[in-house]
């Protein structure tokens, strides 16, 4: 049985180019660089990580009326460790990261002004030198009235998402894909430098 696993970030306070920026930075810093998709071969027998896939809000359709970017991760493993990156990247906004790993439940961190504001649901918070409290009913609660999500106060991740009044779906990377998504999705590829599809280039 394969587990349902998903990276969903939704950001606000940051334009498109510059969170496009600010991924592109962060993925340099490991090792990585836009690649077009049409130039990857079909049946390409790829490495492990070689590549970095991330789907975003089409720009044609634009953000949802608060503003929000929304970025899908193929990479569920390391994706706390780059929202963590995107918040210091991009100090004004707010950003909050859904996570539900393969062998784990829903998880949820909220960054603003750079670092970390609330975590919801248990992490072993790997990408921090610390292990952060999970958030209380009324820190939930008095975020969700800022962002102008549905309300409640109720800690639980699954909650907290509902209530967030984004446009999203419970699915992973290659189901939304296809186009299985509330919005329109446009796909960024980023490839290893190591790859010989770069050192080809």
């Amino acid at each position: 049985m394969i587990t349902l696993r998903y990276a969903q970030f939704f950001v606000r306070g940051a334009t498109p180019d510059a969170i496009h920026s600010a991924l592109d930075a962060i993925l340099a810093t490991d090792g990585y660089a836009p690649f077009e998709a049409a130039r990857i071969p079909p049946g390409y027998p790829a490495e492990a990580r070689e590549f970095d896939r991330w789907l975003v809000a089409d720009q044609k359709g634009g953000p949802d009326d608060a503003g929000t970017v929304t970025l899908i991760a193929e990479d569920v493993r390391r994706a706390f460790a780059r929202s963590n990156a995107l918040a210091a990247a991009l100090p004004r906004a707010t950003i909050v990261a859904l996570v539900r790993p393969v062998d784990g439940p829903l998880r949820i961190k909220v960054y603003h002004d750079g670092t970390l504001l609330l975590k919801i649901g248990d992490d072993p918070d790997e990408e921090l030198f610390y292990h952060p409290l999970v958030a209380e009913a009324p820190a939930v609660a008095a975020f969700l009235q800022t962002w102008g999500g549905d309300g409640g106060d109720e800690p639980a991740p699954e909650v907290f998402a509902a209530a967030l009044g984004v446009a999203r779906a419970d699915r992973s990377f290659a189901d939304a894909r296809p186009g299985d998504w509330p919005r329109p999705l446009a796909e960024r590829v980023f490839v290893s430098a190591r790859s010989r599809l770069y050192r080809e280039a």
